[in-house]
């Protein structure tokens, strides 16, 4: 399969795209139990939607979840250059001002299925660090982390806690940072029921405190599969201003409001297929059951 990925990176954009396309369909009809996690998602953060326009939804991630994983084939093995026309960034100035007031930086990004694309390209630029949880396959794990620290990226595993990521930013290099999870059984790890898309959803509580400690900026960013272009776009905002507030519940919900106007943008390209609602409050079942 890994050759199959590496011969169809070859191909050209658009052929590429045209395969992801159908086999995006054939995900949605075939992979049931990931179509059902998707639909529930999309029901409970868009009950203003029909069921039309839910489905319609659902076939657009599935088709750009594919699109972006037949890209990887150029994201792991793809030379410089090629990486450097895929991935266009704006708004890198808000980083290099940061930097050069001598202010560590915290990149504040959600899933979408072209993450992997937007770290990889600010690795090129700066020394960033960020965190994993290893999958099952080791050859999988492998290229995976190859992949994202082909240049001047760091991995720490998720289950060291935050202690690795403090010292990096110490340091002065970014942390690339993915809190929109439910993290609820992660130990030593506090989170609180907070907002998202108007659903109680239990979030991390870190973000506050990591910017606290190390004093560093949060810059929301976020990256998109650019369908018309066949390519990425990286795209960074300005720091949050008066952040950290030093109320935990106030800079929480706040995070979740940056993580959902940027999801807002392209709301098919986010990773609906993640079970963000798993953990209910006062026990109550999980949606997904």
């Amino acid at each position: 399969m890994l050759g199959v990925l590496w011969s169809i990176g070859w191909l050209p954009w658009r052929v590429r795209a045209s395969i992801g396309r159908h086999l995006g369909d054939l995900i949605y009809r075939f992979n049931r139990r990931r179509r059902g996690i998707v639909m529930v998602n999309l029901e409970l953060c868009f009950p203003g939607l029909g069921k039309v326009e839910r489905e319609r939804m659902a076939r657009d991630y599935f088709h750009h979840l594919a699109q972006s994983s037949l890209d990887y084939g150029v994201l792991w093995w793809g030379s410089s250059s090629r990486l450097e026309k895929m991935v266009k960034i704006e708004g890198m100035e808000h980083l290099h001002r940061c930097q050069e007031e001598g202010c560590s930086v915290i990149l504040l990004t959600c899933h979408t299925v072209a993450l992997d694309f937007g770290a990889t390209a600010v690795t090129r630029q700066i020394a960033t660090v960020g965190m994993i949880k290893p999958v099952r396959n080791p050859v999988v794990e492998w290229l995976m982390s190859k992949g994202r620290t082909r240049y001047r990226g760091r991995l720490f595993l998720r289950r060291d806690g935050l202690r690795p990521v403090i010292r990096a930013l110490k340091k002065g290099m970014a942390f690339y940072y993915l809190p929109d999870e439910d993290l609820s059984h992660v130990k030593s790890g506090e989170w609180i029921f907070a907002p998202f898309f108007g659903v109680p959803t239990a979030t991390i509580t870190a973000l506050g405190r990591l910017a606290r400690i190390t004093g560093a900026a949060v810059i929301p960013c976020v990256t998109w599969y650019l369908p018309e272009e066949g390519r990425y776009l990286f795209s960074l905002s300005p720091p949050l201003r008066d952040f950290p507030s030093g109320d935990t519940v106030a800079d929480t919900e706040r995070m979740n409001r940056e993580l959902e106007a940027m999801i807002r943008q392209h709301p098919e390209q986010y990773m609906w297929s993640l079970r963000l609602f798993k953990t209910r409050p006062n026990g109550a079942p999980s949606p997904y059951r």
